[in-house]
Order: structure tokens, then C-alpha cells, then sequence
């Protein structure tokens, strides 16, 4: 499975092709969910900060809303999921990771952010 969707992301990520690293949920934890804030750009250019704590919960601000939004995430096998506000269900994605050190950010059923700091 993990290699349709090593496919699948390179597929979705458009952009030049480039050799593309899948970071595991394990990575993602260690690198990214420990508090600090992250820097999101949308596919279509929106802007939002994101803070995912160590303990499964998220705070989002900026974005369509621009109001702070919270939620919880989990890893799973090939990723993570979250779920913000209100939503009745996780959205789930998988992130590749940048020759930069951004991460590409897919989510399973549309489109790609990219995490910087």
C-alpha cells in the first residue's frame, strides 16, 4: 500500500518533477507536532500559522475563517490525520518532504500545502 501512495503524492504534489521522500508519521511527530508554529500555504495561495502540540491538539489561525481555530490530530499508518472546528470527520494527508526542508503537505482526496518555518 505504501508505495500507491508514494505514487498517488507524486501525482497530486504538481510542480517539477523531483525525487520525493515520504516522511513517516514517526518523523512528522518528532519534527513537526512539538509545539512550535508552522507557516501554511494553501493551493490557492491562502495563508495560515499552525500549532500542533504534542498532545493531539491544534490550533489554526488565519486561513478563509481568519478566526483561531482548534481541533485534534492523529498519526496513522502513512501520515496523519486532523480535525478542525467543527468538521464531522478527519481529513487525513501524507507529507513529503522538500530538498528545502519544507514539507509538501497532500491531503488524500485534493490538494497540496506546504509547511515552512
Amino acid at each position: 500500500m505504501r508505495s500507491q501512495l508514494v505514487g498517488l503524492v507524486l501525482l497530486l504534489a504538481a510542480g517539477p518533477v523531483t525525487a520525493a521522500e515520504l516522511v513517516s508519521p514517526k518523523d512528522l511527530q518528532a519534527s513537526w507536532f512539538d509545539g512550535k508554529t508552522i507557516s501554511t500555504t494553501g493551493p490557492r495561495g491562502g495563508k495560515a500559522e499552525m500549532t500542533f502540540s504534542p498532545d493531539g491538539k491544534i490550533t489554526r489561525t488565519g486561513g478563509r475563517a481568519g478566526a483561531a481555530r482548534q481541533g485534534t490530530w492523529r498519526l496513522d499508518d502513512d501520515g496523519f490525520c486532523m480535525r478542525l472546528g467543527e468538521a464531522k470527520r478527519d481529513s487525513c494527508y501524507l507529507a513529503l518532504k522538500n530538498a528545502d526542508g519544507s514539507l509538501r503537505v497532500v491531503r488524500r482526496s485534493g490538494g497540496a500545502f506546504t509547511w515552512t518555518r
